[in-house]
């Protein structure tokens, strides 16, 4: 009986594992795993539309921006509800320009092309609010840019950078006091990476020039001098193109990131990871493959896109016969001294062609949204031919019907496991084999760190420190932050918001009439801007959409 509960327990997952499997497989790229997509078509745009920024707010699939047919300024917001696409007229187009989330849920959009055909650059900034579907002029930049790149720090500062066939600077908008000049960049820059390494300091690089040309190693600061990064004399970062994926996007941990990359002698892409501003090499099973079964070429496109729940990381490619590729790499073996896993999901790219300048949009449970883009080879020129095509890819396998014979072989299989895996135990304590002292050590403080926290409620101290562990703990800082990072994958501060916006989704569940102020203040939070954006980014949502989707009946 002791076994019993193991087994149904074991079942049901099985059960969920079964619904959840990847699709039918299709051999292997070069060792790599290979599945199916299945593909289901979504509601057209009410127009062609290819360069758009594209993203989830709330629930609502949204693209910004962007042009249509003729290589024309498309300055229009769409969002998708109930199967049905409404637009919403934008200040000013910002194809070439740059968008990001803000700590309030809102959108900043700036910059891009000032005409028709992706000529010039703009000033103006706009915000975009998705809960009411309005956008609202907040000033302009401190110089005209397109080819920009936007990330917003902790403390709600916005850095700016980037500009094409134009002068480069780098900016900053300040909430309440607009936008201003910084500094001059070490090298000037079109599309850069801007990438939050502490609370109120960004590194800036980028691959390429305000002409397109193929650069650099060096790397500017926010708050400091710029240095030399020997990773990106081999390595390119893979350009954002026309619509960026933001630091959100590429984010692991609070300060940690993945980059799409290729190899700047063959090619090869490849993955480089950045923690606290360090730079290093991902490795993998086996390299990305670049090529499908048989030969066809792929082309890994710019856009890598972090899914922290699962712990991985997707990126796209594009075949030579056009076809739709997605990658799914497990990232969590690093942490324990190992290499990363990968899987590949193919699907016959609708509507025939290419779609080019059109970044995916990854939804939760591994579905990648495809959502217009401009035609390759439509035309000579490509930028003059979009599509309002919209594609909802799906890496997992639909539900089967659970039938007898699948039960049988479920039950005898798992009980044939469980069974060797008690057998296993009993042999290793019969024989007193000894554990790894090291991981032993580490496991332990582990669960004697989270014991702590959670039967104490630490999380609730405003200004807990990693010291203040350590000291509870009888051990030194250096240990805590190192199995914290290492065993965990995560930073101190991340590791405590995790737990204080548990408790704030507590509080608002069991007393709803609570103010936000009363909330992040009793869930241990120093302000509202960390509380408003450490909620967004663990549960993809505002406070106030969280409490109109679980609260309102």
């Amino acid at each position: 009986m002791k076994y019993l509960g193991a087994i149904v327990s074991a079942l049901i997952l099985a059960s969920c594992i079964q619904e959840t499997s990847p699709g039918q497989a299709l051999g292997e790229a070069d060792g790599v795993p290979l599945y199916k997509m299945t593909v289901e078509r979504l509601p057209d745009f009410p127009k062609p539309r290819g360069g758009q920024h594209t993203m989830l707010l709330g629930d609502e699939l949204t693209v910004l921006g962007g042009i249509t047919d003729g290589f024309v300024l498309e300055p229009t917001i769409a969002y998708l509800r109930d199967d049905v696409w409404h637009q919403v007229p934008m200040k000013y187009p910002h194809y070439y320009g740059f968008t990001t989330l803000l700590q309030d849920g809102s959108v900043m959009l700036g910059g891009g092309c000032s005409e028709n055909f992706g000529i010039g650059q703009s000033w103006g900034v706009e915000t975009y609010n998705p809960s009411t579907h309005t956008c609202k002029a907040v000033g302009i930049m401190d110089r005209k840019r397109a080819g920009v790149s936007a990330s917003v720090l902790q403390d709600g500062r916005v850095v700016i950078s980037g500009n094409w066939y134009a002068d480069d600077a780098i900016g900053l908008y300040e909430p309440g006091k607009g936008f201003s000049f910084v500094k001059e960049p070490a090298v000037q820059r079109a599309y850069p990476q801007i990438l939050p390494i502490s609370p109120d300091n960004a590194i800036i690089f980028s691959s390429e020039d305000t002409h397109g040309n193929f650069m650099q190693d060096l790397v500017d600061q926010l708050s400091g001098e710029p240095f030399t990064e020997p990773l990106l004399k081999e390595w390119n970062i893979l350009p954002y193109m026309v619509n960026p994926t933001s630091a959100d996007d590429l984010r692991t941990g609070e300060y940690a990131y993945l980059l799409p990359a290729s190899h700047q002698e063959d090619g090869q892409a490849g993955i480089l990871r950045l923690t606290d501003g360090h730079f290093s090499l991902l490795e993998t099973e086996r390299p990305l493959p670049m090529a499908l079964p048989g030969g066809e070429p792929l082309v890994w496109m710019h856009s890598l896109q972090v899914d922290r729940a699962s712990r991985c990381a997707w990126m796209y490619a594009l075949s030579g016969n056009g076809r739709f590729v997605a990658a799914r790499i497990g990232y969590d073996p690093i942490f324990e001294g190992g290499k990363a896993t990968l899987e590949m999901f193919l699907a016959d790219k609708p509507g025939g062609g290419s779609f080019f300048k059109n970044t995916p949009r990854l939804l939760e449970g591994g579905r990648i949204v495809l959502a217009g883009g401009v035609l390759s080879g439509a035309r000579d020129d490509s930028n003059f031919e979009a599509t309002a095509e919209v594609w909802l890819f799906h890496t997992t396998a639909p539900a089967k019907d659970a039938s007898l014979w699948w039960w049988i072989l479920s039950i005898a299989g798992l009980a044939a496991a469980l069974a060797a895996v008690w057998a296993f135990q009993r042999k290793r304590q019969n024989e007193k084999e000894v554990e790894d002292p090291a991981k032993l050590e580490r496991n332990d403080l582990q669960t004697r760190i989270t014991e702590l926290v959670e039967e104490k409620q630490l999380f609730l101290i405003k200004d807990l420190k990693i010291s203040d562990i350590a000291r509870e703990l009888g051990t030194n800082a250096t240990y805590i932050s190192a199995c914290i990072n290492g065993q965990m994958g995560i930073s101190f501060p991340e590791f405590i918001s995790r737990y204080r916006v548990e408790y704030a989704l507590k509080l608002m569940q069991e007393h709803p009439e609570m103010s936000s102020v009363e909330v992040w203040e009793a869930s241990g939070f120093n302000n509202e801007k960390t509380f408003f954006r450490r909620f967004r980014l663990q549960t993809g949502l505002t406070p106030a959409e969280w409490k109109k989707q679980h609260l309102t009946k």
